[in-house]
């Protein structure tokens, strides 16, 4: 005769995905960074979701030594249409040290969502936003 478990009997559990299922973790890098060097600027075009995953690799480019003695850097977000409070967090971080080390920073290209998001966070008062590389440049 089989007994059913006590109310505070421990049931095993299976922690693994259905088979099938996706997971809602990348399972890889999920930007494409390109990086285009000017004469007294480097723009870098980021193509994917900026997000928790994601941030990391874009702040690890983005103060690789060759980027950070460029006295202009320009972050071209044209196919970025989504960010989140990581992407804000790597944006103001890149933003500090460029000023702290008398260099300046720049975004580009804004979707509405991320200049939304931008504007509800006050960071658009804080960030250099230009729509173009031309504009930026225009200012020297």
């Amino acid at each position: 005769m089989t007994s059913a478990p006590g109310p505070g009997a421990r049931q095993p559990s299976d922690s693994s995905p259905p088979v099938g299922s996706r997971s809602l973790v990348p399972l890889g890098p999920t930007l494409s960074l390109a990086s285009h060097r000017g004469p007294r600027h480097t723009v870098v075009a980021v193509d994917g979701p900026i997000d928790y995953h994601s941030a990391p690799q874009l702040l690890g480019h983005l103060t690789t030594t060759e980027i950070q003695n460029v006295p202009l850097l320009i972050l071209d977000l044209t196919r970025v249409d989504f960010c989140d409070s990581s992407a804000l967090g790597a944006f103001v971080d890149i933003h500090r040290r460029r000023a702290a080390a008398g260099h300046r920073f720049a975004l580009i290209g804004i979707q509405p969502e991320v200049r939304r998001i931008l504007e509800l966070t006050r960071l658009a008062s804080v960030l250099p936003l230009h729509e173009t590389a031309e504009d930026v440049l225009s200012e020297d």
